[in-house]
């Protein structure tokens, strides 16, 4: 059986883990209701849904780089382990990104992060919006307006409260978020703009295909600096936690798997850490999915 690679990114407090829980159908993953931690390092669940088997990868939160630099740059580089552990595994079939309504103008730098400087960005995203403040119907256009791309997207309830959960709308919000995990790893990758396809096939008639997978310390320092819109003094520290000091040092992006038939290494419980696999710690209410992906909007390159 093909085994889908998942990984689960979101700001601190956004829900990721109770996102993790609902396609569990059960209490797995530590959940917290404060700006606290509660997920310390990456971890992943083995999770069958509707006939399909994913391995999610559940990971730290992060907060705004202005607010503790050290913490942010911290749970970045622990969570590029998480992708490079993808990475060596085959890739990765979707990159499931958990936002609040609130932040959504804020995401497109830590979009951009994941999807273009740590991914290939054939690897599809696929957006969880919680703490829904608008019609679910509205957030096509926001996405769109943010230059935001991805393949599809729902609204789920995620209580920010303890005590505030409404079961009517958790089933409910279950429902869509499994319907888009077993839609959008079906679909396949992302579309590429013919330009970009042309300059693959000349990579590949030269040798060179695989060279786009890998960044030198420059690129990814002017990614930082120009796509994802960071701080100087924070790309630095960010290289840093990323073991990226040296000029030579390369950044290994992830590609998309494919869903390629696959052998995990699991726990007994079904979870297992990144402290069990890497030796060292540097390197909606409503169901509907709802198809926003943009073949000409996806690649756009403007640094706005």
């Amino acid at each position: 059986m093909s085994m889908f690679n998942v990984l689960v990114v979101g700001q601190t407090g956004c829900g990721k883990s109770s996102v993790v829980n609902m396609l569990a159908g059960e209490s797995r993953a530590p959940t917290s209701h404060d700006l606290s931690h509660c997920t310390k390092h990456w971890v992943e669940y083995a999770i069958p849904v509707d006939g399909h088997s994913f391995q999610v990868f559940d990971t730290i939160g992060f907060l705004e780089p202005g607010l503790d630099t050290k913490g942010y740059t911290e749970a970045i580089a622990d969570t590029y382990l998480a992708i490079d552990t993808l990475r060596q595994r085959g890739g990765i079939d979707l990159l499931l990104y958990c936002v609040r309504d609130e932040e959504i103008e804020k995401m497109k730098g830590h979009y951009r992060l994941f999807h273009e400087v740590f991914c290939d960005e054939e690897v599809p995203v696929a957006l969880v919006v919680t703490s829904r403040g608008i019609s679910h119907k509205v957030y096509k256009a926001i996405f769109r307006s943010h230059k935001i791309a991805c393949v599809d997207y729902v609204c789920a309830n995620i209580a920010s409260t303890p005590g505030r959960s409404n079961s009517a709308a958790d089933t409910e919000s279950q429902k869509a978020i499994k319907e888009l995990l077993v839609k959008c790893c079906d679909a396949g990758p992302n579309p590429r703009s013919t330009l970009q396809q042309l300059w693959r096939r000349v990579q590949k008639l030269v040798g060179t295909d695989q060279s786009y997978r890998s960044l030198k310390r420059n690129e990814v320092s002017a990614l930082l600096t120009r796509r994802c819109k960071m701080q100087q003094e924070v790309v630095e520290q960010l290289l840093t936690a990323l073991n990226l000091q040296s000029p030579s040092s390369r950044l290994h992006r992830a590609p998309y798997a494919g869903a390629a038939t696959r052998n995990l290494p699991s726990s007994e419980n079904g979870a297992s850490t990144r402290d069990e696999q890497v030796s060292d710690a540097r390197p909606s209410s409503g169901s509907q999915l709802h198809s926003v992906v943009d073949s000409a909007s996806l690649h756009s390159r403007s640094d706005n």
